[in-house]
């Protein structure tokens, strides 16, 4: 996929870890993943839309904590990891993608971030969702297709804090077209993208149930 010139340009700025030894990979790991949680904490302010005293940042944990779980770790992505916890840290906590390349963040967690990043400057939410998901089919990103996967699973979750007719478009018509896409695109991911799929479908089932 290509990105747009100023985004390229973080992009071949930043940290690589292409080809770091695995001890060294982990202990870049340990060392961001705390500045990552601090961040998320001081950034995301304000509870979640409907559920007073739900402190927004939890989201972000949540996300983290499916992903790392339902990931494989033969061989761990400990970047997707972060990445999946810094998923609205844009969007949400205003903080820029050159300033995580300053903090230290490597290539690949700020294109992650990036592509799992809605474009604030659509004003149409619904129009703005659907150019993100056009956006994550062009880049045939297998793991940001999963942050999104676990991070609408989770919305999924909350929805109930929503206005009706933007819990009603999660319900019928997010989570639905998430599904069918994920069967469409999955050709070479094997189990563990299974996993991610039934997360999603358990979580609207759930709600179905209800």
């Amino acid at each position: 996929m290509k990105y747009p010139k100023k985004f390229q340009t973080i992009l071949n700025k930043a940290h690589d870890v292409t080809g770091m030894k695995l001890s060294k990979y982990w202990d870049e790991y340990e060392k961001l993943k705390p500045i990552a949680e601090a961040l998320v904490i001081e950034k995301i302010g304000g509870d979640r839309k409907g559920l007073v005293g739900e402190p927004n940042y939890l989201h972000s944990f949540r996300v983290f904590e499916a992903v790392s779980k339902l990931h494989h770790w033969d061989d761990p992505d400990l970047e997707l990891f972060l990445a999946a916890l810094l998923h609205d840290i844009v969007e949400d906590g205003k903080v820029s993608f050159e300033e995580l390349a300053e903090i230290g963040f490597s290539k690949r967690t700020i294109e992650l971030v990036y592509l799992c990043t809605h474009n604030m400057n659509i004003k149409n939410k619904t129009e703005r969702w659907m150019i993100m998901i056009a956006q994550l089919i062009e880049a045939n990103d297998d793991e940001a297709w999963f942050i999104k996967l676990a991070d609408l699973a989770d919305n999924l979750g909350q929805s109930e804090g929503l206005q009706e007719k933007n819990r009603k478009f999660m319900i019928e018509s997010k989570a639905p077209i998430m599904l069918r896409l994920t069967e469409h695109l999955d050709k070479d991911n094997g189990w563990y993208s299974v996993k991610y799929y039934n997360h999603l479908k358990q979580a609207l089932e759930k709600i179905a149930n209800n």
